[in-house]
């Protein structure tokens, strides 16, 4: 079997498993497997799935970068629609603000300039085996979908580093389920985030031309089910 939402809470842009299927997706976890997952010995215990839901307590002792979780396989080109949510109770955190240029907002003390902001953690599904691209999962107000690692390099053209913002916030509250549908190809990426289009870049430079795909340990808890792809190349 498979998680799947409960009767009343139909997500918008949801599909269900019928119609992923007929769409040529296939599924990267069935049942209670992680087959499909390269599991870690320090992965265990804290990188679960029961009943279809993989959830992750933050907690995995490995190097940080060691602590995500990959795919076997690796992809090119591809769709990739996802359900996720960050399940921990929101505390208020200072957060950083996001100029339109993708650069932070700096004091005259040369530190960012940060706000109080409810937040429930950090995460993200990374393609192509790199931290880089990535489309983070987060509670700042820009919203989900933001490629954080294009968007911080300050060597990108400025074109990409503001594409890699969310046109805007089309998270659900926090503790909510989530809808990604994640379209890479060739060096571009498209994301659609609740039925809503939040991310459409132009060429990413240097993304490797395939690569693993990862669940982001960010030390923090996040749930994911109905975790399909489908290969464009």
């Amino acid at each position: 079997c498979t998680a799947t939402a409960p009767a009343g809470d139909k997500i918008p842009g949801q599909m269900s498993p019928e119609q992923l299927r007929a769409a040529d997706f296939e599924p990267l976890s069935e049942g209670d497997s992680l087959d499909a997952w390269n599991v870690k010995p320090w992965h265990k215990g804290h990188w679960t799935i029961k009943d279809g839901l993989i959830n992750y307590d933050g907690k995995a002792k490995g190097k940080f970068a060691d602590n995500s979780l990959w795919t076997k396989k690796s992809y090119g080109d591809l769709e990739m629609y996802a359900e996720w949510r960050l399940p921990e109770e929101p505390k208020m955190k200072a957060t950083p603000i996001v100029l339109y240029n993708g650069d932070f907002l700096m004091g005259d003390d040369g530190k960012r300039v940060t706000y109080p902001h409810r937040d429930a953690g950090d995460s993200g599904l990374m393609f192509r085996g790199v931290l880089k691209c990535q489309a983070n999962i987060w509670s700042q107000e820009l919203g989900s979908g933001e490629i954080n690692g294009y968007r911080t390099d300050q060597k990108m053209p400025q074109t990409v580093r503001r594409a890699c913002i969310p046109i805007k916030n089309a998270d659900r509250p926090l503790g909510e389920w989530n809808v990604f549908l994640i379209t890479i190809k060739g060096s571009r990426m498209t994301t659609e985030l609740n039925g809503e289009k939040v991310i459409d870049t132009p060429d990413l430079p240097a993304l490797p031309k395939t690569g693993p795909i990862g669940l982001q340990h960010h030390g923090d808890p996040v749930q994911f089910r109905q975790l399909w792809v489908r290969k464009l190349d």
